[in-house]
């Protein structure tokens, strides 16, 4: 079985200038009522979200940047992530015990080094297991928000049908 990856990319190549095209899906994007509230966007880029009441600990968003590819041609770069606000709680998650376990060991080595007690050494030995724990939860969320980025990704396909297209690249 495949994991997930934690951060999912794609490109899709588009057969019309950027302006063009930034100008039709945001028309597009405003028009569908079913979207309101959904999506926000500036400049060349855009996210799209998953409803509100179905919106969990785990679910995704969808950022969208327009890239120019020459004078007529733009391509769409997407990329899955999850809301700030959890990616930077788990980043702060990992630093911090990150710090205890490199504090634990180099408070352990002085500890061994003058032949009393490490018990500093503790941190490693838990801290090291937890870090994989928060690993494996980010896999655990992404697999947990597959299905609504595939929601996210048909809602794109929408919007980009009728542009036109080139067949989509995955990286």
């Amino acid at each position: 079985m495949k994991a997930p990856l934690l951060r999912p990319t794609f490109t899709v190549p588009l057969d019309v200038p950027r302006q063009v095209a930034v100008n039709e899906i945001r028309g597009r994007l405003a028009a569908r009522w079913d979207l309101a509230g959904r999506w926000r966007g500036k400049g060349r880029w855009f996210d799209l979200f998953v409803p509100e009441a179905e919106r969990r600990l785990w679910s995704p968003y969808l950022s969208v940047r327009l890239d120019e590819e020459g004078r007529d041609r733009c391509s769409a770069f997407g990329r899955f992530a999850p809301h700030p606000e959890v990616w930077t709680f788990f980043l702060f998650l990992y630093f911090l015990v990150a710090f205890l376990v490199l504090f634990g060991g180099t408070f352990g080595y002085v500890q061994w080094a003058s032949n009393e007690p490490a018990w500093a050494l503790w941190m490693v030995w838990i801290g090291l297991p937890v870090m994989l724990l928060i690993h494996a939860a980010s896999f655990v969320g992404s697999r947990l928000g597959q299905a609504q980025m595939r929601e996210l990704r048909e809602v794109l396909d929408g919007v980009f049908d009728g542009l036109e297209q080139i067949e989509p690249t995955s990286d």
